[in-house]
């Protein structure tokens, strides 16, 4: 029989180009369904939010904020109490906080006003609770008291000083603890179409101007490994040790930004995540330090927030806040020193809220849920207030309950109803919330 091509052997080296060549094709076949499909996925709308340090005093009157800029408000910081127990930066237990701060009932009448609550566990000062419980079980446990008690479905987790730790322990408990909350939560509602009780999860981390730091991307790999779904990773973009006469904070920031869209693209694509730019915008966050920072000669003005403003809308970022709302007032004039950061005032010379307005401006999203208080079960406060009577002279920050309601005087008043119709600073009470 002749051959089928005279001249012609076999070769091994034509064989395996052309194996090659098919796997070739394949894989890039593969890459570009896989990035069709992420790229056509719509991610929630970009949110702000500015956070509330809800032991700090004064006490900021989050509950009783109105406009867009005020919808979505994260409360912090949860850390450990006694032992493996939830508690208000170390102070107040839950029941303390809902007795002595009314918490319970302001969070009641943020949802009653159709806002969103996202609680913030960990933060700069404090035991975190990753650290105190010693076990992915008790830690979930810890975790699902709060979620219980505010009816929470957005978490953010504040991971700075010690307990950035990198791959540690502590860091892979916590990723766990996480995914079982989420892995509960889906089986909870298994079957059911609606998605919106699902827990959204953000990381909140240090970053200098060249992103995110070794343990903060380390910290982001461990909540992927548990297969933690992240909705936002928001970089902490403050205390640059740049003063701002030498450079400004928004220039800082945007240099940071854009480090950490960079890196986090290379860590998603890495683990087979193929999202386009605009989404990996999407998916990372900033919080600013309005006004004075840590350090001496660094600040974070006006001008700076509409520079970030104007940015985080033309990239879509996902999610921009600020520390804090508590600050977001210019100084009485008793305080002169404007180098010291203040936990009730910003240093800067500034209206009432003008930070929030104009950081929050152009921002329409929501993160987690809107609450139906009325279908919500609560725990008793058994806040010990009297009923408000006529006739008796109650004086500023005398609290009474009226109509189901807790009311606080705003001054010295007499017969004035609380549920009067007078606002803004002729009203004399102010509501907290309903009794619970």
């Amino acid at each position: 029989m002749k051959p089928l091509f005279p001249g012609r052997r076999f070769s091994f080296l034509r064989l395996f180009i052309a194996i090659l060549c098919i796997a070739l094709v394949a894989a890039g076949t593969w890459s570009w369904i896989t990035f069709t499909r992420t790229a056509a996925k719509k991610l929630p709308e970009p949110w702000f939010g500015g956070y509330v340090d809800v032991t700090a005093t004064p006490s900021y009157e989050f509950e009783s904020k109105v406009g867009n800029v005020y919808r979505n408000v994260i409360l912090g910081f949860v850390t450990a109490g006694d032992g493996c127990q939830p508690s208000w930066g170390g102070y107040y237990t839950l029941d303390e906080a809902a007795s002595t701060l009314d918490l319970d009932s302001r969070i009641a009448q943020t949802y009653k006003t159709d806002r969103t609550v996202t609680v913030s566990f960990g933060g700069q000062n404090g035991t975190e609770l990753a650290s105190a419980c010693s076990d992915v079980d008790s830690l979930a446990d810890a975790y699902q008291q709060v979620i219980n008690r505010y009816h929470i479905t957005s978490l953010d987790f504040d991971i700075e000083n010690s307990n950035l730790d990198g791959y540690s322990e502590t860091a892979t408990r916590r990723a766990q603890a996480v995914a079982k909350l989420i892995a509960n939560e889906k089986a909870k509602n298994k079957g059911k179409d609606d998605t919106s009780h699902d827990l959204i999860i953000s990381l909140t981390l240090p970053a200098d101007a060249k992103g995110l730091t070794t343990q903060g991307m380390q910290t982001v790999n461990a909540f992927l490994d548990a297969g933690v779904t992240l909705s936002t990773v928001n970089l902490m973009t403050m205390d640059f040790n740049v003063a701002s006469t030498s450079i400004t904070q928004s220039t800082l920031i945007k240099s940071s930004l854009n480090a950490a869209h960079a890196q986090y693209k290379t860590l998603l694509y890495s683990r087979g995540k193929l999202f386009s730019d605009h989404q990996i915008w999407e998916l990372l966050g900033a919080t600013v330090l309005i006004g004075q920072n840590d350090t001496k000669n660094e600040y974070f003005t006006l001008d700076n927030a509409r520079e970030i403003n104007t940015f985080s809308l033309e990239t879509s970022l996902g999610h921009l806040s600020m520390w804090s709302l508590n600050r977001d007032q210019q100084c009485g004039e008793n305080y002169t020193n404007t180098n010291t950061l203040k936990t009730f005032c910003s240093g800067m010379k500034q209206t009432d809220g003008e930070f929030a307005t104009t950081l929050g401006s152009g921002f329409r999203g929501t993160p987690g849920t809107l609450v139906d208080f009325d279908n919500a079960s609560w725990n008793s406060s058994q806040q010990a207030y009297p009923t408000w009577e006529p006739g008796v002279l109650y004086k500023q920050g005398d609290k009474v309950i009226w109509n189901g309601n807790i009311y606080e005087s705003l001054g010295n008043n007499e017969n004035e109803q609380p549920d009067s119709a007078e606002e803004g600073t002729n009203a004399p009470w102010r509501i907290i919330g309903p009794v619970l």
